[in-house]
C-alpha cells in the first residue's frame, strides 16, 4: 500500500482484497484496530448565549495597599516578573498566573489571590 502525505495508508486495508481478508481473517491485520467515525454530539445552546464564554482567572492583587511597604520581596519571588514597585506593589494581571508565591512570601499580608 502506498503511503499518503497525511499519514493515511499505513496499516492494513479494511476490505476483502487486503492481506487480512485474503488470509481469511476478519478483515483487519493482526494488531490493527479500525476507527469508527461518527458525527460530533450537538450541545443544547440557549438562543441568547454569547458566542464566546470567558472563564475567570485567579491572579494576585494588592488587597491592602496601606500594608505594603514596597520591600520588594514579592518582586524577587515572582517567577513571571508580573510585579513592579511604585509606592506599593503593582501586579500586571496579564502576566500573573495566580501561583500565589508572592502572597505566601509577603510578611505584611498586603497581597491576596482574587478572580478577575
Amino acid at each position: 500500500m502506498r503511503r499518503r502525505r497525511d499519514g493515511s495508508g499505513r496499516g492494513a486495508t479494511l476490505g476483502p482484497a487486503g492481506a487480512a481478508g485474503a488470509a481469511g481473517g476478519a478483515g483487519l491485520a493482526q494488531g490493527v484496530a479500525a476507527a469508527v467515525i461518527a458525527p460530533a454530539p450537538v450541545a443544547d445552546v440557549p438562543v441568547g448565549a454569547p458566542a464566546v464564554a470567558f472563564r475567570a482567572r485567579t491572579v494576585a492583587v494588592v488587597a491592602k495597599p496601606a500594608s505594603c511597604i514596597a520591600c520588594g520581596s514579592c518582586v524577587d519571588t515572582c517567577p513571571r516578573d508580573a510585579i513592579t514597585l511604585e509606592d506599593a506593589a503593582v501586579i500586571d494581571p496579564r502576566l500573573c498566573n495566580g501561583c500565589g508565591m508572592c502572597v505566601e512570601d509577603c510578611s505584611y499580608g498586603a497581597l491576596a489571590l482574587a478572580e478577575v
